[in-house]
């Protein structure tokens, strides 16, 4: 199965990141430009099981992501699966390691793309053109929110 792996250091405590991934509702700080979020529903504390629903637009389409939260360590580790989105198979790793300055966040995605797009060409169009910039902006944003104080 592909997998893609982007890790950055964030100044913030591992707690404090936990937290703040934890609460879907926080996509709306670090998405991409282009990427608009239309609607959330989710509470703002993770736990195994939670569901959590989000509507984006980029350019003409909109696309609805139902996801379940699978593992819930704090602070360490949230992972999420997708149980209806775009892919076949969506799995992604939030970790938050200590760093000496903040915290290490490494996501990691596993997935499978539908059939009418995998194979080898699918999978490499999105482990080396589209998560890589879309986890860059995420990246960035997040490590500009926490720098700016925000919690």
């Amino acid at each position: 199965m592909p997998v893609f792996t982007r890790s950055t250091v964030v100044p913030a405590r591992p707690d404090d990141l936990f937290r703040f991934h934890e609460n879907p509702h926080n996509l709306r700080h670090i998405s991409p430009p282009g990427l608009r979020i239309l609607e959330i529903r989710a509470t703002e504390t993770a736990h195994p099981g939670g569901e959590f629903t989000v509507a984006v637009r980029q350019g003409p389409l909109t696309l609805r992501w139902t996801g379940c939260w699978e593992t819930v360590e704090a602070p360490r580790l949230l992972v999420d699966t997708g149980t209806r989105c775009p892919f076949a198979f969506w799995r992604h790793h939030h970790r938050f390691e200590p760093h000496p300055d903040g915290t290490l966040l490494t996501d990691r995605v596993e997935f499978r793309l539908p059939w009418h797009l995998g194979g080898p060409p699918g999978d490499l169009v999105c482990r080396w053109l589209v998560f890589p910039r879309l986890f860059a902006a995420r990246h960035a944003a997040t490590r500009a929110w926490f720098a700016k104080g925000r919690s």
